[in-house]
């Protein structure tokens, strides 16, 4: 969706309709032309000749916001002069806002602009996005028919309005939207992810894998740097070597990693590139690969090895190796904690005393990945955190030290915290290990808990990520995750009340 927010930028970018000097003149073209870098030196030049030239500050936000520097565009478009009486600027600085994770102030941006002009269609559709990305899906709606009653084939409308149809629980008229917007452009790379992830929700990985490879095409999804070499597209790997490139977030390596082994055993040599923060788990769970820690910039570590023969992204390899349920192992881990870490978490841990050790993570993503609905508040998680028999261990990131002290305070309930967010991701895998369950929202937890084979109950919202599918108490990628699925959105009663069932009934067991 950042993409459609940046698309906007420059629909704009046209030259003035009063005659303009040739820097401002050549650094619009050389913005509609895509080459931000010139057409900031360009706009600088134009606006260190003219300071007060607001066309000129304007236009080099835009470019300054393609080029990744949105703080610096945010300045320019805060200052311009046609900030009080532009619905463009507006529109843009919303973007930007929007951009930087300040979607309340994206939000009013987008308002301010329409009421410089009621009928503004982009600002009408990004405020329709803002809604429903700070959970206000049923807000978003209305304010996306009004761009739909003025351009019915306005396709950012369409799309921002199927997503929030899929917040809501639509999911047919979510994915009619989206077969409307491919017909209209075909070439609509986040309409073509959205219908991935539909698809996979189904459990139709053979076609959902195929969409997925328009991710590529999207430049907010980080799939990190191409390299020269042939992409691997399924041919037999018997004596040829082949890079793995990381892409994505920490739970989308770990959960792509499932497919590894297979590429390990059918190959002479792999090399497998990986957030830093997984390079020793990675090194100790394939000893036969060659891991490196992904290089932002750079040469990468790995180019002192002979050139592979194929590349492939991490999260490529399904649509080679999983395009079928009977295609994913059942698995009892594959990734291995360090057993000296693991024995010393084993010690603290029982010297709580007797009980199940229960890891729990509570708060998952951010306000752009459904924050909102993978969220719990601690406190709310009373009914489980009450169940006798049961020591529970903090797997939350981020300091939480107040709220788990609040609780003890408020309800005498002990959650253990030994800062966990300090710990390196090795550490971590550790104490999960380390752990009788695993009690966690949709986040990291969740996957390094499957990752290693260990029991893990997942508190899944109504509308989920695709990873969850659209109903089901497993999943295909990890065999010892338990989903306990809401029923409706924001309604988690009935989660608590089964979680507390079954965990006082293991609770039991391992003291019987």
């Amino acid at each position: 969706m950042l993409w459609i927010l940046l698309k906007n930028f420059t629909r704009r970018a046209t030259a003035p309709a009063v005659a303009a000097k040739d820097h401002l003149t050549a650094g619009i073209e050389s913005l509609n032309a895509g080459d931000f870098t010139l057409a900031c030196r360009r706009l600088q030049a134009a606006l260190a000749a003219d300071p007060g030239d607001a066309d000129a500050s304007y236009y080099l936000a835009l470019a300054e916001a393609r080029s990744g520097r949105l703080e610096a565009a945010e300045a320019l478009l805060e200052t311009t002069r046609l900030k009080r009486d532009s619905a463009d600027v507006n529109n843009a600085l919303g973007n930007v806002r929007r951009l930087l994770g300040r979607l309340e102030s994206a939000a009013e941006s987008y308002r301010h602009a329409l009421e410089l002009d009621v009928n503004h269609l982009a600002a009408l559709a990004n405020l329709g996005l803002a809604l429903r990305d700070l959970g206000e899906p049923g807000q978003a709606l209305p304010v996306l028919d009004r761009a739909l009653g003025l351009s019915p084939d306005h396709v950012e409308a369409l799309f921002n309005k199927a997503l929030a149809l899929v917040d809501l629980g639509e999911s047919v008229e979510a994915e009619r939207l989206i077969e409307r917007v491919l017909q209209i452009d075909p070439d609509f790379a986040h309409a073509h992810l959205q219908r991935a992830f539909m698809l996979l929700k189904r459990r139709d990985f053979g076609e959902g894998w195929r969409e997925y490879a328009w991710r590529v095409c999207i430049p907010e999804v980080d799939h990190w740097q191409d390299y020269d070499y042939p992409i691997w597209r399924g041919e037999a790997l018997a004596g040829k070597r082949i890079l793995v490139q990381a892409e994505q977030g920490l739970g989308d390596q770990i959960m792509f990693a499932s497919c590894l082994p297979e590429v390990i055993a059918g190959s002479q040599h792999v090399m497998i590139e990986c957030d830093p923060r997984l390079a020793k788990l990675f090194a100790r769970s394939f000893p036969r690969a060659a891991i490196y820690r992904h290089r932002a910039a750079g040469e990468p570590d790995w180019s002192r090895e002979p050139a592979p023969d194929y590349r492939a992204r991490c999260g490529d390899l399904p649509r080679m190796l999983r395009n079928r349920e009977a295609d994913f192992p059942r698995h009892a881990g594959y990734l291995v904690a360090e057993p000296a870490r693991v024995t010393a978490w084993r010690d603290r841990l029982e010297s709580r005393g007797p009980g199940l050790k229960v890891g729990i993570s509570w708060r998952g993503g951010t306000p752009a990945t459904g924050q909102a609905r993978r969220s719990i508040p601690l406190d709310a998680l009373l009914p489980i955190l009450s169940t006798s028999g049961t020591h529970f261990v903090s797997l939350q990131y981020g300091d939480v030290s107040a709220e788990i002290a609040n609780l003890q305070a408020r309800h005498g309930v002990v959650v253990h915290s030994w800062a966990y967010a300090d710990a390196g991701m090795d550490d971590i895998a550790a104490l999960i290990a380390s752990l009788d369950l695993i009690i966690t929202v949709c986040t990291t937890a969740a996957h390094l808990a499957g990752a290693l084979g260990k029991s893990a109950w997942v508190m899944v919202p109504a509308v989920a990520e695709w990873r969850y599918l659209y109903e089901g108490t497993s999943i295909p990628w990890y065999p010892k995750l338990r989903l306990y699925r809401q029923q409706k959105p924001g309604q988690w009663g009935g989660v608590f009340a089964t979680i507390k069932t079954d965990l006082a009934n293991e609770a039991a067991g391992s003291t019987g």
